[in-house]
């Protein structure tokens, strides 16, 4: 009778486990791998739908693609503004808002700073894994890199295997990451770009 006690409480513990969400050090701990896995993928391409919000009213659209190790393109569209294109190339950021290419040279400091709402992303905790399409993936809860603040937040899934982040739903965006590691990407400077500094 006691045995198998012990025996129903160890497996009580174990379903138990597997239901809460994890702790804050196995948060961390992933969200140094998904950085990780961000800034180590040849390509991704990340597409943000903004479906509205106090920061973004009009809603619209963002993409993000990288090509490792230092080309990055943000193209972005909102309602009632012109679109967005800005391509960084080491240090040498290129700008075009629909009036030919000017080109500037930022400092380290300042190309991190842009690139790291796609780069570094925020978790804040980890869920039970998922059965998507037939595949076993994580999930988690991101930060909303366009939110207003940490209280915002986006319901994501990722690769178990690599730790690379898959989609994501929020109140506020929806977000896909595609295309890791696809040689058919690139991202060439703009031809004629005038220098702005």
């Amino acid at each position: 009778m006691f045995t198998g006690t012990l025996i129903a409480a160890g497996t009580a513990l174990v379903v138990l486990a597997q239901i809460l969400p994890a702790g804050a050090s196995e948060a961390s701990d992933l969200q140094t791998k998904m950085r990780s896995a961000l800034r180590t993928a040849k390509t991704f391409v990340e597409t943000i739908s903004i479906k509205g919000s106090l920061g973004h009213p009009l809603g619209g659209t963002a993409t993000y693609t990288i090509v490792a190790p230092d080309r990055f393109r943000q193209t972005g569209t909102t309602a009632g503004a012109p679109p967005d294109n800005t391509i960084i190339i080491g240090h040498d950021v290129y700008g075009n808002e629909g009036k030919g290419w000017d080109v500037q040279t930022w400092s380290d400091h300042l190309v991190t700073s842009f690139e790291g709402d796609v780069l570094n992303v925020k978790v804040a905790s980890i869920g039970p894994d998922q059965t998507v399409d037939g595949k076993i993936v994580g999930t988690l809860v991101m930060i909303d890199p366009l939110g207003a603040s940490d209280a915002d937040t986006l319901q994501c899934t990722y690769e178990k295997l690599t730790s690379r982040p898959l989609a994501c739903n929020g109140t506020h965006s929806s977000i896909k990451y595609t295309n890791y590691d696809d040689p058919t990407i690139t991202i060439e400077a703009p031809k004629n770009a005038k220098r702005a500094n």
